[in-house]
C-alpha cells in the first residue's frame, strides 16, 4: 500500500499526532518507537538542526516508519523530507511551492492556517490533472487540511472547519496550536472526526515511560473513555 494512504489510515484512526521539535537525532527514534505502537503519529519538526537526521535514522532503523515532517515551509525542505523517507508533509501555512513538491512525488501534504482550505484543494486537483471528486476518491490523503492555530487564549477557531466541510466534503481536519489536555475533549467533541496534534505529547522525552502515560491520557480523551482533564 501507499505510503501515506497507510498514515493517512492511521491519522483517521488513532487520530492522534506528537509533534516534536528535537533537540537530538536520539530524540526522534526515541519518540517514534515509544509512539508508534500506540498507533500515534510523530511528527519531527523543521524547527531544529536535528530535524532531517533524526527523520533519516528514524526511517533507516525502522524502514516501514510512517513519519511526518513538520513546519516544511520550502520546496527545498519537501524535496529533503521526502528523500529522507517521510510519509506525509505538514506546513504552517499554505505555500504553493510545497504543495508542488508534494504533489509531484505524490505524498500527502497538509498545508495550514485560518483559511486557504478551497485553495490547496484546487492546486492539489490541478496538479493531478483531475476534479474534486477524483483527488477524494482516489488520493484521499490529499483531501486534508490543517487549521493554525486551533485555538488561542480567548478564541477558538475550529468552528471554521464546519464550513470548510459544507463545501468540500468529507474534508479531514488536523488541529494544532493551543492542544492541551484541557480543551481536548471539548474539541474533540466539537469533530467526532479530527485529527489532533500536541506538542505536550512529547514533552517528556527525556523519560519514555512519562511520554508513554501522557500520550496515553491524549488517547483516552480522544477516544471519549476518559474525562475532559481540569486545570
Amino acid at each position: 500500500m501507499h505510503r501515506s494512504q497507510k498514515i493517512f489510515e492511521v491519522l483517521t484512526t488513532r487520530r492522534l499526532i506528537a509533534f516534536l521539535a528535537p533537540q537530538t537525532v536520539e530524540d526522534c527514534v526515541r519518540a517514534y518507537e515509544t509512539l508508534a505502537p500506540m498507533g500515534i503519529v510523530l511528527e519531527i519538526a523543521f524547527r531544529t538542526a536535528a530535524a532531517l537526521e533524526g527523520i533519516r535514522a528514524t526511517v533507516e532503523k525502522h524502514p516501514d516508519a510512517l513519519v511526518l515532517a513538520g513546519t516544511v515551509m520550502t520546496s527545498k525542505q519537501a524535496d529533503a523530507a521526502v528523500r529522507a523517507g517521510v510519509a506525509g508533509i505538514i506546513s504552517a501555512d499554505y505555500v504553493p511551492s510545497v504543495v508542488e513538491a508534494c504533489v509531484g512525488a505524490d505524498v500527502m501534504c497538509v498545508p495550514g492556517g485560518l483559511g486557504d482550505a478551497g485553495k490547496q484543494l484546487v492546486q492539489k486537483a490541478e496538479l493531478y490533472g483531475c476534479d474534486f471528486e477524483a483527488l477524494r476518491e482516489k488520493y484521499p490523503y490529499q483531501w486534508i487540511y490543517k487549521l493554525f492555530p486551533a485555538t488561542t487564549e480567548n478564541l477558538n477557531f475550529v468552528s471554521l472547519s464546519k464550513a470548510w466541510k459544507a463545501a468540500f466534503k468529507g474534508l479531514r481536519m488536523v488541529y494544532t496550536g493551543g492542544i492541551s489536555l484541557q480543551n481536548l475533549g471539548g474539541l474533540a467533541a466539537q469533530d467526532p472526526e479530527g485529527i489532533f496534534c500536541g506538542s505536550a505529547v512529547t514533552r517528556r522525552i527525556d523519560d519514555p515511560g512519562k511520554m508513554k502515560e501522557e500520550a496515553g491520557r491524549w488517547l483516552d480523551i480522544i477516544r471519549g473513555s476518559a474525562p475532559p482533564v481540569t486545570a
